[in-house]
């Protein structure tokens, strides 16, 4: 297939990117998108850990969070689909971003996206050491030993880069397997915390007095975090089959059957927290919802499939994360090294090994402070949530802007957008204001640093390479059916302006 490399914006130098040096086109299917963006998006992961994360800062306003959060993600992916179905990128985000608000949008979208894959890979890597220690000791192991920790969290970091490292094809397929062996044991749980609470029902999780309560919107900022990823499809743009529809389709196909899945999970789970057993800092919250359901015979399974799950989500957010900075990188934004490709496997390599080993750091941490590795996955995926809120909200921004300029922008999709910005705005202030208590009033200012540091480095670009600050987020592929439309508009070459155009091989 003979696909239109767009270099936007005014002029930029060539990009040396020799056919057998670049990322592997036409690779992955339709399902292997959508199973790429299942795997980040981790399903099994979420209903294991986000209902507790939930229950844990707002209590019986989890569901009302994440009811929040599936609107609002919805709302989101239907925007992302509106460009997907025009263009795509292995930038995913950051060139959406960058097609309406220009290049220092594109820069700090995927400086977020980076942010928030960094934190998931950590989290993932702890929840891993988390289920695969919970494991050893129900089998009578005495395995609650710092050293043990260390050693779990190693392999776990180990095995999570080595997926991604060896290839996309490798990273769906396992993804999507131990996504489905997850899902069935943990469907056990479910099911057996809704049979032990009878034919009641718990009214007070449904009370709308929730909604008018910070902390519930304090939590559905995890909530969207238990949908990121999703658009991690978007990332395979220039690997993916057919990737103008397939990318768009998986987009929310995902989000809508996730959607379904984590609100018929949370109900019971955050009933099951209520029993004799109790969620604390430092808990692994689907064997506490068994004990108190009565099945925890089913929690042998739960700790393997999902410690094996863990470690798969984490590679998966490794390999959108690695793609990302491979894009800058290709772009000259970030050091050429993040841009190198591996010869055998074709795979970003070096940006692999760069975001596994931060986010071994990040997981390091947890695992030797006394805050509770539970409690430091809250505060690390809250941190993430805002850095991917953060992204949503300039791509909501840009994307009517864009289809504007395209002559695109129709009554339905200004409001998707408009929408789309609203909600995350609102969300964004009740997280503000009044001010959280304990340590989540400061969780906002981390994200801020993080961020202010990427805007940084770009005012760097602005000053010293300001040719190469005008790329950022230009690298995309319109669909045959965009050009053929934009052509016969007369706006073409306009759309184009000042951009260099390539022809990739077929």
């Amino acid at each position: 297939m003979t696909t239109d490399e767009s270099i936007l914006r005014e002029n930029p130098p060539p990009v040396p990117e020799a056919p057998a040096e670049g990322l592997q086109a036409d690779a992955v299917s339709g399902l292997g998108v959508f199973a790429q963006g299942l795997a980040a998006a981790a399903p099994s992961v979420a209903v294991a850990s986000v209902p507790g994360s939930l229950f844990l800062v707002a209590g019986k306003g989890a569901f009302w969070a994440g009811i929040t959060g599936a609107v609002l993600v919805y709302l989101i992916a239907a925007t992302i689909a509106l460009q997907a179905r025009r263009t795509v990128s292995s930038g995913s985000l950051g060139t959406y971003a960058g097609n309406g608000l220009g290049p220092v949008a594109a820069f700090l979208t995927g400086w977020a996206l980076i942010i928030g894959y960094i934190g998931f890979a950590a989290g993932g890597v702890l929840g891993a050491v988390l289920y695969f220690n919970s494991f050893l000791q129900e089998i009578g192991l005495h395995t609650d030993h710092l050293a043990v920790k260390l050693l779990l969290l190693v392999v776990a970091s180990a095995v999570a880069f080595l997926i991604p490292y060896r290839g996309v094809s490798l990273s769906v397929k396992a993804g999507l397997a131990f996504e489905v062996i997850s899902l069935l044991a943990i469907s056990v749980i479910v099911v057996a915390s809704y049979v032990q609470y009878g034919a009641h029902l718990d009214s007070n999780q449904f009370s709308l007095h929730h909604l008018g309560q910070n902390v519930t919107l304090i939590a559905a900022v995890s909530a969207v975090g238990s949908y990121a990823g999703f658009e991690s499809a978007a990332s395979l743009g220039h690997e993916a089959k057919e990737a103008h529809r397939n990318v768009p389709r998986a987009i929310l196909r995902l989000v809508i059957g996730l959607s379904i899945v984590y609100l018929i999970a949370t109900y019971p789970e955050v009933l099951g927290f209520q029993g004799p057993h109790k969620l604390d800092a430092d808990s692994t919250p689907l064997p506490v919802v068994a004990d108190n359901a009565g099945v925890h015979w089913v929690t042998y399974v739960v700790d393997l499939s999902l410690g094996t799950a863990m470690i798969v989500f984490s590679s998966a957010v490794i390999n959108s994360g690695a793609r990302s900075l491979f894009t800058l990188s290709r772009e000259r934004a970030l050091p050429s090294v993040l841009g190198r490709v591996h010869a055998g496997f074709r795979t970003p390599h070096v940006a692999i090994a760069f975001v596994s080993l931060i986010g071994f750091v990040v997981g390091l941490i947890g695992t030797v402070n006394n805050v509770g590795r539970f409690k430091w996955d809250v505060y690390v995926s809250i941190v993430s949530s805002y850095s991917y809120l953060f992204a949503y909200l300039l791509v909501a921004i840009a994307t009517p802007l864009w289809l504007r300029r395209i002559r695109s922008l129709g009554p339905g999709s200004l409001l998707v957008s408009v929408l789309a910005v609203a909600g995350i705005l609102y969300v964004i202030y009740k997280n503000l204001v009044p001010v959280p208590e304990g340590a989540y009033r400061y969780l906002p200012y981390v994200f801020l640093l993080l961020i202010g540091l990427g805007l940084a480095r770009y005012l760097q670009l602005r000053v010293t390479r300001p040719e190469v600050a005008a790329r950022v987020g230009s690298i995309q592929t319109l669909s045959e059916a965009e050009q053929e439309r934009l052509a016969g508009l007369g706006i073409l070459d306009a759309a184009r302006a000042g951009r260099r155009t390539e022809q990739t091989p077929e």
